[in-house]
This record gives C-alpha cells, structure tokens and sequence, in this order.
C-alpha cells in the first residue's frame, strides 16, 4: 500500500512536539493535506509540479478565506499506507503525498510510522 492522506477528518491531529500554527486557506483544502504559501499570503494545496518553496499540514480543511491550524514541523497523525522510515514528497495533484518524488522535488518529511508523518520539509529542485 502507498501512502497517501488520511481521508477521516477525524484522525488529523499534531502530535505532542509539532510546532502548529494558524494560516487562511486560499482554495478548499481537505483535513491532512500539504499546503504551500502563496504571494497572496493564502495556503493552497501543494502541487509539487511547479517549484514549491513553503509547506505545512493542514489540520482541519476547509474552503478559501477560513483559518486553519497548520503544522510546520515535527509529528502529526495524518497518512494512510506508508512505509516506515521512508521519506514522504510532495505530489503532483494537488494536495496528495507519496513516497516518490514529482516533478520538483519538495520533501515534505519522513514516514515515523504507516500513520505519522513528522514534518521537516526539504526543497531540493527550484529548477
């Protein structure tokens, strides 16, 4: 199994350690995904087929112009299906992750367990 977003709301929580705070949703955005800032000052989905220089979790989702609490770094309960220990990357759909790298290769963070993904983004390709 790949891993991928957790699709229960329910289940997305940072875990003691994250370093979570507070941003507005430029675009609907489901519980669990990967947002990157844009120069509206708003959080959209990543999409890692464009370079992508910022990247938090998002907690709860929601729709354009709502506030959310995001992660920036450290645990958070948010992934189905991954493997231990392996490096989670942003994908080229918007909002998705995976253990394979997209088009620009944005590091999001590592798999700690099937479930837990501790955040510590890494931009490798601005390219």
């Amino acid at each position: 199994m790949a891993a991928a977003v957790d699709s229960v709301a329910e289940h997305i929580k940072p875990l003691e350690g994250a370093t979570v705070r507070r941003g507005t949703l430029g675009a609907t955005t489901s519980a669990g995904m990967p947002v990157t800032l844009q120069s509206d000052t708003y959080w959209d989905p990543t999409d890692s087929s464009t370079a992508v220089l910022t990247v938090a979790i998002a907690v709860q989702g929601g729709v354009a112009g709502d506030r959310v609490d995001l992660v920036f770094a450290g645990p958070v309960l948010c992934m189905t299906g991954a493997t231990p220990g392996t490096l989670i990357f942003a994908s080229d759909t918007a909002g998705g992750l995976g253990e394979a790298v997209g088009t620009k290769d944005t590091i999001i963070g590592f798999a700690e367990t099937a479930t837990i993904l501790f955040v510590q983004p890494q931009i490798i390709d601005l390219s």
